[in-house]
């Protein structure tokens, strides 16, 4: 499933246009993730993203179970939403988890994939090497937040991941010509609206 693109900008206003026209859960708010990604040296970085938890003092709360397949390079200049304006109780948080089923790296015309029968890969694909993803389709990809904690009160809120992909995948040491994932990305927070 093609993830849903909207430029950063046009995110903020729709969201803060749905804040003055509805009203959350008392003691809770709402919160948006973007995800976008800084340029790279590769022809294309696919990943599916199956799932997306927050985890606070009180446990985990799950924002997404929606299936997001999006090539990491097409957001650039753009941002993908993983999670839109979903109520959060209000609370501390330190980290988002982002669960990976799945991905594949075009370097120089070859394509390197987490499994020959990955979904996520185009039609008549044929792929040339190994891309490893370790334990981010169990355990999730672990992404601090902000200063170490979010407080969230009754404020929306918008979370921007930005997955740098040129420092995120690199060669496994060895002979194998395999690639490893070892993603590099980086929270920012942005308030939006004020208590309600």
């Amino acid at each position: 499933m093609e993830a849903r693109r909207s430029s950063l900008a046009v995110s903020l206003a729709l969201l803060a246009l749905s804040c003055g026209g509805s009203q959350s859960s008392k003691g809770s708010g709402t919160l948006t993730v973007l995800l976008k990604d800084a340029p790279a040296a590769l022809d294309a970085a696919v990943v599916t993203i199956t799932e997306v938890d927050l985890v606070g003092t009180a446990g985990t709360l799950v924002l997404s179970t929606e299936k997001v397949t999006t090539d990491l390079l097409t957001l650039a200049n753009d941002t993908a939403t993983l999670v839109d304006g979903v109520a959060v109780p209000a609370g501390t948080y330190s980290q988002l988890r982002f669960v990976i089923t799945g991905g594949y790296i075009s370097v120089g015309g070859t394509l390197y994939a987490s499994s020959p029968t990955y979904e996520g890969l185009p039609e008549g694909a044929v792929v040339g090497g190994e891309l490893r993803m370790p334990s981010y389709a169990t355990s999730g990809l672990k992404i601090d937040l902000p200063g170490g904690a979010m407080t969230l009160g009754t404020s929306a809120r918008i979370l921007v991941v930005d997955f740098d992909v040129s420092r995120s995948f690199g060669h496994v040491a060895g002979h194998s010509g395999a690639w490893v994932m070892h993603p590099v990305v980086k929270a920012s927070d942005v308030v939006t609206t004020g208590a309600r």
